[in-house]
């Protein structure tokens, strides 16, 4: 798959009456906070709008743990979990919420960029969360009713389109980020630590 960059001309992500993910099966309160979290990651990431994504995880986390994972669960059939890596410079523990398909007794994500291309903004890069788990594979998985300890890896070749596939037919607002992006957004698999191999 050749590498897609995007065009100034393209307004898909760069304006909140153009922002609108597909997303269906889900109600209005997941939809408008999608919209509008997508809408602030179309553009250059200000002082006043890194506080305001920062708020915006921070409710998220928060009302998917007290929740048990009922609220922010699901984005449409996409479904959510916790992740949490150790920063790979700082040691600490940062947790992020992602959406992801389960295939084979593994969790699939997909690491979508932090920002995307916009005119006059950044170049759309690598979410945190991906840095950390290719300098430290080991996270925590939290689903809302349970949580547990897995190990990451990078999918490539056609395991990695295999599964970008699913997510375009499960999510399929994703494809608008591969357009902003400049580099081909990877696909990471989790797979439980206590899992047995027999069930494999």
């Amino acid at each position: 798959m050749p590498e897609q960059h995007p065009s100034a001309a393209d307004p898909a992500l760069s304006s909140w009456s153009t922002t609108r993910p597909v997303m269906e099966n889900t109600n209005f309160l997941v939809r408008g906070f999608t919209r509008f979290n997508v809408y602030l990651y179309s553009k250059p990431p200000s002082p006043v709008l890194k506080r305001i994504n920062k708020a915006f995880l921070n409710l998220n986390i928060f009302l998917f743990r007290t929740s048990k994972g009922r609220i922010f669960g699901h984005f449409g059939q996409l479904d959510a979990m916790l992740l949490t890596t150790r920063g790979r410079r700082s040691r600490l523990e940062r947790t992020v919420p992602v959406g992801f398909v389960f295939d084979r007794d593994r969790y699939t994500i997909c690491a979508a960029p932090g920002h995307f291309d916009v005119p006059g903004g950044p170049q759309a890069s690598q979410p945190g969360w991906y840095h950390n788990i290719t300098a430290d594979p080991h996270v925590r998985i939290d689903l809302g009713v349970e949580r547990f300890d897995a190990t990451a890896r990078v999918l490539t070749g056609d395991e990695r389109d295999r599964m970008w596939q699913r997510f375009t037919e499960v999510f399929p607002f994703i494809a608008e980020f591969q357009k902003r992006a400049s580099h081909r957004i990877p696909i990471v698999e989790l797979r439980a630590d206590d899992l047995d191999p027999a069930e494999l």
